[in-house]
């Protein structure tokens, strides 16, 4: 379990995460996503973005991930119940992204020792621009 409960309010700031061309292939290979914004450079350099980008489920996963290594999850996790996530721009190779994440509620469940427990995230690039957000909703053993 985490060292310490958590608490409605608290807000953490993740390390950074650098996104290369490898985490977009393995990414692909992994779900199957060979989309050419992401896999074709010939193709991307006609797209608005004129390069590649990452996936926006790669990205999303990656600030998960982040959120992990805080501590603030660990050992309590029980299961995930919801994501709502929004795209609001893109990852490109090379840049690097990081979340503000905030405890939006903790409460208990109908079964004894857990709870509910709701992040929010912003998560944005190098420049500070945000490129998502989201609501991820877990359960957890009660502290």
């Amino acid at each position: 379990m985490a060292d310490r409960p958590l608490t409605a309010g608290e807000t953490v700031a993740t390390a950074g995460r650098t996104i290369g061309e490898g985490d977009i292939t393995l990414f692909a290979g992994l779900a199957g996503d060979f989309t050419p914004i992401h896999m074709d450079a010939a193709f991307a350099k006609t797209t608005p973005f004129g390069e590649r980008i990452a996936h926006g489920p790669l990205t999303m996963s990656a600030a998960i991930g982040l959120l992990t290594q805080t501590g603030l999850l660990g050992e309590r996790v029980i299961g995930l119940v919801n994501v709502n996530w929004d795209f609001a721009g893109p990852v490109r190779i090379g840049d690097t992204i990081r979340a503000q994440v905030t405890v939006e509620e903790v409460r208990p469940t109908s079964k004894v020792g857990r709870n509910l427990a709701t992040f929010l995230f912003e998560v944005v690039n190098q420049g500070g621009e945000t490129v998502q957000t989201g609501r991820l909703r877990v359960v957890v053993k009660a502290d």
